[in-house]
């Protein structure tokens, strides 16, 4: 029989989420830990073959207790509890094997959903169902967490450092900074040692575009060196662009009558800057959307209707047809009671598709080429446009 583990430091609750899954004891059997060491001793004496974890405990918290798992048994499927999720964050982490992240208060119909789906992952012959470095990078992120990694491979060991869940620098071997994250992270089968304690000073940070971007970058690079010669300068897809994406959200921040958003003012907006040191959250994510391969033009508006940033567009038209197709978009949602679409593609007569991400107080619509995939570029963009607020 499937065995999980539960781990967490408040006992209450624990024994209660416990007592709650006996209803499937002829599915799986569940044991509990107070803490991470606690885990760590049942993970290393016995088979395991589902972790739920909090991250905030006492003696080995749970990103330690993570990084010991990659170590030991790197497929192990890892549901984390954390308090600071987002629907953009899960939807990016449940894309990477059966490594997610579920919110406090923990609704429990989804958490057995979750680990129904992890245990059936976890047994499909040749499924590496556990842990990825991009997906606990992002989960770093989300935690807003303080380290440093010590990352394990048959291809070399090296060493990224997070301060406040923004990755400062990265080294191995004679690399540093961008090209040593880039390697790292497309190592495979990595092993995962965390201090909770960053060893590079803020001021000496040298990496400064989002993750996002190294995630995306990266994927791309390996994607790359992957190709027989032949294919060495093509991309190549097979998926098709889907209309829409439905993700729970309450409030969009735009006016669901699409004459509402001014367009007026585009023309007279600059063109994108380039991101500098100390550069906004703005900023920052333009650089990744323009470099993120693939993007050929693009526009971010206000709420209120106004050009935040474009860029290799006709403005006022390329514009108009975002805000319209946004205002469209909420206004559907008003009216039948949807959640609303969190990103729409587009099919133009020339093969261009184009990529209509709707934020909380922001849209970003981009041009792309024939041959790329619109989902990975807005699964990765989403948690940082749900953050922007400018109105």
């Amino acid at each position: 029989m499937k065995k999980i583990l539960l781990v967490d430091d408040e006992k209450n609750f624990l024994l209660s989420l416990a007592d709650m899954l006996k209803a499937n004891e002829n599915d799986f059997s569940v044991e509990t830990a107070g803490n991470g060491k606690e885990a760590s001793d049942i993970i290393d004496s016995e088979k395991i073959d589902l972790v739920v974890t909090d991250l905030n405990m006492p003696q080995m918290d749970g990103f330690e207790l993570i990084a010991h798992i990659s170590q030991v048994d790197p497929e192990t499927p890892v549901i984390a509890m954390t308090a600071y999720g987002t629907p953009e964050m899960e939807s990016r982490l449940s894309n990477m094997g059966a490594f997610q992240y579920i919110e406090k208060p923990i609704d429990f119909d989804s958490l057995l959903n979750m680990i129904n789906e992890g245990l059936k992952k976890g047994s499909t012959k040749g499924h590496v169902a556990g842990i990825s470095l991009p997906s606990f990078m992002q989960l770093l992120e989300l935690d807003k967490k303080t380290c440093t990694l010590r990352i394990k491979s048959a291809k070399g060991t090296g060493d990224m450092f997070f301060n406040q869940g923004e990755l400062l620098t990265a080294q191995t071997g004679n690399l540093t900074g961008q090209d040593a994250a880039f390697e790292i992270i497309n190592w495979d089968n990595p092993e995962i040692v965390i201090e909770n304690t960053c060893k590079v000073k803020v001021e000496n940070r040298d990496i400064e575009v989002p993750m996002g971007f190294l995630l995306i970058e990266s994927a791309r690079m390996k994607d790359e060196k992957s190709k027989p010669a032949s294919e060495a300068d093509e991309d190549i897809s097979s998926a098709e662009a889907t209309a829409a994406e439905t993700i729970e959200e309450d409030d969009l921040g735009f006016s669901a009558n699409a004459a509402e958003l001014d367009t007026s003012s585009l023309e007279s907006e600059p063109a994108v800057p380039q991101p500098a040191k100390n550069a906004s959250p703005l900023d920052m994510l333009t650089n990744a959307i323009l470099n993120a391969k693939g993007v050929n033009r693009m526009i971010i508006i206000s709420g209120s209707g106004g050009v935040l940033r474009h860029n290799n567009i006709p403005v006022k038209e390329f514009g108009s047809f975002v805000a319209a197709t946004t205002g469209a978009a909420v206004k559907t949602k008003k009216i039948l009671g949807f959640t609303g679409p969190r990103h729409i593609v587009i099919n133009h007569t020339n093969g261009e598709k184009i990529l209509i991400i709707i934020g909380a107080q922001i849209v970003v619509g981009i041009g792309l080429d024939v041959d790329t995939e619109p989902e990975p570029i807005s699964d990765v963009l989403k948690p940082s446009i749900a953050k922007i607020r400018a109105r």
